[in-house]
């Protein structure tokens, strides 16, 4: 056999091969991305309740009765994703620094009592191909707690 259909052929082998890998390779850069994605999108709704934690500690808002509101905007805000459609802001508190049992939710609590917010997004895949592996929606949550500050005299 010459030298010049040796070539051929082993170029012939070489693109059967790479038509049999480049579907796990396309898989594979798009589950990166997809992971990559999904991670930013996780710290995000961290970040958001971890911030909206932090400014429910300080009291502010409950002089005017609009703290709830504020720990909801503060929280929406430091949400990167910029899409509030499918995101939800839960917040509840505890009278003492124990969190013992649910909790009172929508309420913001007391001065030296316990804040919680959490920060559940649906998260939609953006990549058809992993789109098509996973469901629809996946739910990713973050939340933070915090002991409020003492902006009055603390009950008991």
């Amino acid at each position: 056999m010459s030298n010049r259909n040796q070539n051929k052929k082993r170029r012939g082998i070489a693109s059967v091969e790479f038509a049999l890998i480049l579907p796990f390779i396309m898989i594979l850069t798009m589950g990166f991305i997809e992971m990559g994605n999904m991670f930013s999108t996780w710290m995000s709704v961290q970040k958001a309740a971890q911030s909206g934690a932090r400014f429910a500690s300080t009291g502010i808002g409950d002089e005017e009765g609009n703290r709830l509101a504020l720990i909801v905007a503060e929280t929406q805000r430091w949400f990167s994703r910029g899409s509030e459609e499918g995101t939800q802001i839960v917040v509840k508190s505890w009278p003492t620094a124990v969190a013992a049992g649910d909790g009172i939710a929508n309420d913001p609590g007391r001065p030296c009592g316990l804040v919680e917010v959490d920060v559940i997004h649906d998260y939609h895949p953006v990549t058809p191909i992993v789109g098509a592996l996973f469901p629809d929606v996946i739910k990713l949550t973050g939340n933070d707690r915090k002991l409020n500050e003492p902006w009055k005299p603390c009950d008991g």
